[in-house]
């Protein structure tokens, strides 16, 4: 299996994660592979948990706050919003920017969704960020299921049916410069 490029790379956890982002939150100049960003979950689990960033020319903000969240991935948008794919006492959701509203929006995946990853498929900057799109991946009784970013993660589509008792580990461009899904077979929650 080909490794991943990146920051997409790097050993992560169920709250650690890191992506290659731009300069600053919001500001997408001179692209999206600037440095290295790193989202850790504070106080995993209990009533004051939240999601602390940090890039190497960022100091270290609280994100958000949300009571207990038990897990985090994380990505940014062709605008450098992040994403937050998160589990919070056990509903897997999602946090994004929804341009239709000027504002973040959360959704509830279904029920018994587990593993929610997110990362922007492509980020080569000739390419023109108009062509990538922010994938959501998820597995759902057993089949692992995406959305997409540029359908608002409104629809469904499935990758691949019947991938058993297992989850995603981490999903992104690979070195083939392929999209690639990180599956742990028997994964306990």
């Amino acid at each position: 299996m080909p490794r991943f490029v990146g920051a997409r790379d790097l050993a992560i956890t169920r709250t650690l994660d890191y992506e290659d982002g731009g300069l600053a939150l919001q500001n997408p100049a001179g692209g999206l592979n600037n440095q290295i960003w790193r989202a850790q979950l504070l106080n995993a689990g209990e009533r004051y948990s939240a999601v602390q960033m940090q890039a190497e020319t960022v100091e270290p903000f609280i994100l958000w706050q949300q009571p207990y969240i038990e897990e985090i991935s994380f990505s940014f948008d062709q605008n450098m919003q992040p994403v937050l794919a998160y589990v919070q006492a056990g509903q897997a959701k999602l946090r994004f920017f929804d341009s239709t509203v000027q504002a973040f929006a959360i959704i509830e995946l279904e029920p018994g969704a587990i593993t929610p990853r997110v990362a922007l498929d492509d980020k080569r900057d000739f390419l023109g960020y108009a062509q990538s799109d922010v994938i959501l991946a998820y597995v759902l009784n057993g089949h692992l299921i995406k959305r997409l970013g540029s359908e608002r993660y409104l629809n469904t589509h499935l990758v691949q049916a019947n991938v058993g008792h297992a989850g995603l580990i981490k999903i992104g461009i690979n070195q083939g410069l392929r999209f690639q899904y990180r599956v742990k077979i028997d994964y306990e929650q």
